[in-house]
């Protein structure tokens, strides 16, 4: 039997095989390794103020993160009372870009345990990527800020394929150029789209329970969601460590 995990201690009991032991982990980012919803804010409130409309907590802004920089700035102008049209959205998209580029590491930081994971994963000789429908660019800048590129064989953005999570192919990308099959995967994050991926590329996949989907994590179909990230290698058995600590 499969058990899934629910944010207060309790199981869900789920008749379906066990993930594989993992060779390689995809990882998405924002929700699930980092808090970026602040500086995603800023950028979109700043946005929004451009084009008279107001702003939004950041609390807010939570949810409509996910799906790529075009549907948070729907979102958002759908939020303030103004929908924009897909024309009119894809026109602001590279002003947004523009303003969240200056500001997406002033207040973006790792949660708890992610960087003791991701050394966990590392030392165990686990290979590692990152998924994300953020665009490359401003993604490496902040992995690159936040000291944890290195534990990324292969880093996909949501403009590193033709399209994005929930489609599988950035999955099956970030996993051709890590060098693993997907029978070998697992993939960790917070939301329907990780969820979506995962389940058409063939891939085990582990939410954490406090991303940017606004809804509970339990409701997304996923094969466990972890009260938080600290519970991944004990539920999570990689192979004997390869690398050895200085």
């Amino acid at each position: 039997m499969q058990t899934r995990f629910t944010p207060d201690g309790g199981t869900l009991s789920m008749s379906q095989p066990e993930p594989v032991t993992p060779t390689a982990i995809v990882w998405d980012l924002d929700g699930t390794l980092v808090e970026s919803a602040p500086d995603l804010a800023t950028a979109l409130n700043t946005l929004l103020n451009e084009q008279g409309q107001h702003a939004h907590t950041v609390a807010n802004v939570r949810p409509m993160i996910g799906g790529g920089v075009a549907k948070l700035i729907e979102r958002g102008f759908r939020a303030s009372g103004n929908p924009l049209d897909e024309t009119a959205v894809e026109k602001l998209v590279p002003r947004f870009m523009e303003i969240y580029t200056a500001c997406a590491t002033d207040n973006t930081d790792l949660l708890p345990h992610a960087r003791d994971v991701l050394n966990h994963f590392y030392l165990a000789g686990v290979k590692q990527g990152l998924c994300t429908n953020k665009p490359h660019s401003v993604t490496r800048l902040i992995v690159n800020a936040l000291d944890i590129h290195g534990f990324f064989s292969s880093v996909i953005g949501g403009d590193s394929t033709p399209m994005r999570k929930p489609n599988p192919l950035p999955l099956l990308t970030c996993l051709e150029e890590m060098g693993a099959r997907p029978e070998d995967a697992l993939m960790v994050g917070d939301s329907g789209a990780d969820v979506g991926a995962a389940r058409a590329a063939g891939v085990p996949v582990i939410l954490v329970p406090d991303g940017y989907t606004g809804v509970p994590a339990v409701s997304l179909g996923a094969d466990f969601v972890v009260g938080n990230l600290a519970e991944i290698p004990e539920l999570i058995k990689p192979l004997p460590p390869l690398r050895q600590t200085a």
